[in-house]
């Protein structure tokens, strides 16, 4: 296996990043939806859409980190 420069690091990160987001468009919006207009209680009252965020955010990356290695 070979190793990634520090430039393909980058790349793959953003890449994979931009993918993760595309593809957790829906639950984004929910949070964003909810954050709406608050201050201080954005962390109590959206904290099970921010924690949705972040495992769609992981399951997508490691999806795509898994397709591009098998690729």
């Amino acid at each position: 296996m070979d190793t990634l420069s520090r430039r393909e690091e980058e790349t793959l990160a953003k890449t994979t990043k931009e993918q993760a987001l595309k593809e957790c468009d829906p639950v984004v919006k929910a949070f964003a939806e909810c954050a709406t207009g608050r201050i201080l209680s954005v962390a109590w009252a959206c904290r099970d859409k921010y924690k949705a965020v972040q495992e769609c955010m992981v399951i997508q990356s490691v999806y795509f980190l898994f397709a591009f290695h098998s690729s």
